[in-house]
C-alpha cells in the first residue's frame, strides 16, 4: 500500500513536471503519467480503506474485478494499439483492433454494475466439514 501511494504521488508529480516542461520528455505525454499515477493512487487509497474498514462480499469482488480488468485493459491496449506491426498490413490502423483493445474495459463496466448494483452476487455459505459437498470426510 505504501509503495503504491508513493509511486502514485511520484508519477503524478512527474507528469505535471513533464507537462510544464520542467523535465525532459521521455517520449510519453505527461498526461499519461498523471493518468496512471491517479489510478495507482486510487488503488493505494483503496488498500488503505480496506485495511481500516475491512472488506468482504460484493466490495471484495468489485475490488478484484477493477484491478484485474484494468490491468487486462492496459495490456490489450498496449498490444492491439501499440504493437500493430505484428498484425497483417491490411489490419494495421483499422478500427477492428479497437474491439479487442477496449473489450476488457467494457467487461469491467458490465461486471462492476452487475456485482455492485444487482443481486447477481449473494453471499454463499461455505460447506461445513462432513457435509455432502465438503472436500473433507
Amino acid at each position: 500500500m505504501l509503495f503504491a501511494l508513493a509511486i502514485g504521488v511520484l508519477s503524478v508529480i512527474h507528469g505535471f513536471q513533464k507537462a510544464t516542461g520542467r523535465v525532459a520528455s521521455d517520449g510519453t505525454p505527461g498526461s499519461m503519467d498523471i493518468f496512471m499515477g491517479s489510478v495507482i493512487l486510487l488503488a493505494g487509497i483503496g488498500d488503505l480503506r480496506m485495511l481500516v474498514r475491512g472488506i468482504s462480499g460484493q466490495r471484495r469482488i468489485a475490488r478484484h474485478l477493477w484491478r484485474m480488468c484494468f490491468g487486462w485493459f492496459i495490456a490489450t491496449g498496449s498490444f492491439f494499439l501499440g504493437q500493430q506491426q505484428v498484425f497483417p498490413v491490411w489490419l494495421r490502423g483499422s478500427a477492428v483492433l479497437l474491439v479487442p483493445a477496449l473489450l476488457p474495459l467494457m467487461l469491467l463496466i458490465f461486471w462492476l454494475i452487475r456485482v455492485r448494483f444487482t443481486n447477481a452476487y449473494k453471499k454463499m455459505s461455505m460447506p461445513r466439514p462432513g457435509h455432502v459437498y465438503s472436500l473433507e470426510s
